[in-house]
């Protein structure tokens, strides 16, 4: 996944899932209530669905905010462990990588490969 994150840029994830129907200012307000963060940082925020197979990431980037959002057909993220007890826990940029590739899939190979493409 091909994301412009710089080097100096901290990911915080929100630690209840998330309802995927919400959009950049539900998901800034969620930030902005449950935290003392800010979203205007240029950090990230990450949210995870119940299912798991949804991840929303936004942040503020120069004059506006911009959503990512990875939606899996198949397979679920694996979720990462939470140390404390806040809304949002920081993650390292290697689990947030981490977060994005580890992907467990139910089927495998080929299959999953044939199953996607049936769906499209």
């Amino acid at each position: 996944m091909v994301l412009n994150f710089s080097e100096t840029t901290r990911f915080y994830c929100y630690c209840d899932s998330v309802d995927m129907r919400k959009g950049i200012h539900s998901l800034y307000s969620l930030v902005k209530t449950k935290s003392e963060l800010n979203a205007l940082s240029g950090d990230a925020y990450i949210f995870i669905s119940a299912s798991r197979k949804s991840v929303k990431v936004i942040r503020w980037h120069n004059e506006g905010f911009i959503l990512y959002h990875k939606k899996l057909e198949l397979g679920l993220f694996t979720l990462p462990r939470q140390n404390n007890n806040d809304s949002f826990f920081e993650l390292e940029t290697n689990s947030f990588n981490s977060l994005l590739c580890s992907i467990k899939h139910k089927s495998i190979g080929s299959e999953l490969k044939r199953n996607i493409l049936l769906t499209l």
